[in-house]
């Protein structure tokens, strides 16, 4: 391969002049760091024969995924969300908004993760589970890191047709999956298949290995889109000082972080747009407890919308998740007086929205963590009536025991575990209910929330065992 002379400073302005896409801007990245390293350090259980050689020693060599203290890279260890997020964002040229933060409960503020997760959380790339949490220790799998990586890549993906059905044809991947479109994406951009990944079979649930997430990433900073071929730059310029960290999209560079974030009085009542599927942030002061209504909604669409009681160090171990019925988001809690944080955040972008916040009253008295009722191993049957989001329990261990908050309904309601600040997890995850798990000594507190139709009748029963 001839060695040229490139310009980190010209390729940009080149490919903005062009219009082309992050996705083209680090496939040019690859060939320089390619060309000007021969070989990178050989680790001993990556020999010269091994799948995935070549792509794991090119991006140790960026700096996008290390080895070991021990001198292995252990390609066959799995890869969590934080880290696979990281090494996008290494490997994309982008770099996160260290403005972006408080995006998930179990985001700790200063982790080395915290500002790759709530960056990715402010553009939209990643929006977290149902319950509100974001897992960084959970284990991603295949179609998980695809999807991250059409997101953090700025790769189209369109919905899908028959005919362009007929490309994903693992027999264990179906054609209606949320996945599936993904998937689509990455084959028709040559990020897949892999070596290893070409069978019938996809095993889409299957944990991402560290040696696999090495051939996903080089394949993306290859790709280009379906049909074009690779533009190749040449520039009699120098390369800029660490050019090999690039830098953000020209999205990212144009905004201000602080743009979605408003300070406002309580009540309050807005009208704005979405810019892009950005959530938008109020974050208000309650001086005396009150129960507060929230009736948000979008133009097209569904909305998510999470209420965070924040503390002074910026975590939240209080939060509560929006009830969502078509393009509707609701909230009536019970609140203490506090610092508060209401995000909104659309499934469509760029669209309107409309917020409202204010006082209420009414309840049943058990509308939020302060309202919480004992939990115990006596079972509780509860109604949540019309228009009744949530009911709240608490219960507390002295010493660690193994339990299963056991919660029933034949309306399927939404039951979750939040542990407090004296209880120690030892890691990312916690306990969750209808599973046994060794609870540590501490406070809990559980909520039950209801399920759509927002006027039904949900009942059920509720207990430690």
């Amino acid at each position: 391969m001839a060695m040229l002379s490139w310009s980190y400073r010209g390729l940009r302005t080149l490919c903005m002049c062009c219009a082309l896409s992050t996705v083209f801007l680090s496939a040019v990245l690859l060939q320089l760091v390619w060309s000007s390293i021969a070989r990178a350090a050989v680790f001993p259980d990556v020999p010269d024969t091994h799948l995935y050689r070549e792509p794991i020693e090119l991006l140790v060599g960026r700096a996008v995924i290390n080895g070991n203290p021990d001198g292995n890279f252990s390609p066959e260890r799995s890869v969590n969300r934080a880290e696979m997020l990281k090494m996008l964002y290494i490997a994309a040229g982008k770099v996160p908004g260290e403005a972006h933060e408080r995006c998930f409960p179990d985001i700790l503020p200063g982790s080395w993760y915290e500002k790759y997760v709530c960056d990715a959380a402010f553009y939209g790339y990643v929006q977290g589970y149902s319950d509100g949490l974001f897992r960084p220790g959970n284990t991603v799998n295949r179609v998980e890191a695809i999807k991250m990586i059409t997101e953090v890549f700025e790769i189209s993906v369109l919905e899908l047709n028959d005919q362009m059905r007929e490309v994903v044809k693992f027999v264990d991947v179906s054609v209606s999956a949320w996945y599936t479109k993904y998937l689509y994406a990455a084959f028709t951009w040559k990020i897949l298949p892999i070596a290893g990944q070409d069978g019938p079979r996809f095993y889409p649930e299957s944990p991402l290995l560290r040696g696999e997430a090495a051939a996903y990433i080089f394949n993306a900073l290859k790709a280009v889109p379906p049909q074009e071929e690779e533009p190749l730059v040449e520039s009699e310029e120098e390369p800029e000082e660490n050019s090999s960290q690039g830098s953000s999209s020209a999205g990212q560079g144009s905004s201000k972080p602080e743009d979605n974030i408003e300070e406002v009085l309580f009540p309050f009542d807005a009208e704005k747009t979405f810019t892009a599927k950005r959530p938008h942030i109020y974050r208000f002061t309650l001086s005396s407890a009150q129960r507060i209504a929230v009736d948000a909604s979008v133009n097209a669409g569904e909305m998510i919308c999470r209420l965070y009681k924040i503390r002074t160090d910026g975590f939240s171990v209080e939060y509560y998740l929006g009830f969502q019925e078509g393009g509707h988001c609701f909230f009536g809690v019970s609140l203490v007086p506090g610092e508060y944080q209401l995000q909104v955040q659309p499934t469509v972008g760029d669209i309107g929205y409309s917020v409202s916040a204010h006082e209420e009253s009414g309840g049943d008295g058990n509308d939020g963590f302060s309202q919480a009722k004992f939990l115990s191993s006596i079972p509780r049957t509860e109604t949540l009536t019309a228009g009744d989001f949530a009911n709240w329990y608490t219960f507390s261990l002295t010493e660690q025991k193994q339990l299963t908050v056991e919660a029933a309904s034949q309306a399927n309601v939404i039951c979750l575990v939040y542990p407090m600040d004296d209880v120690d997890l030892y890691g990312f995850s916690g306990p969750e209910c209808n599973q046994s798990y060794l609870y540590p000594t501490g406070t809990y507190y559980v909520g039950i929330l209801r399920r759509p139709p927002k006027a039904a009748t949900q009942t059920y029963t509720v207990r430690l065992k």
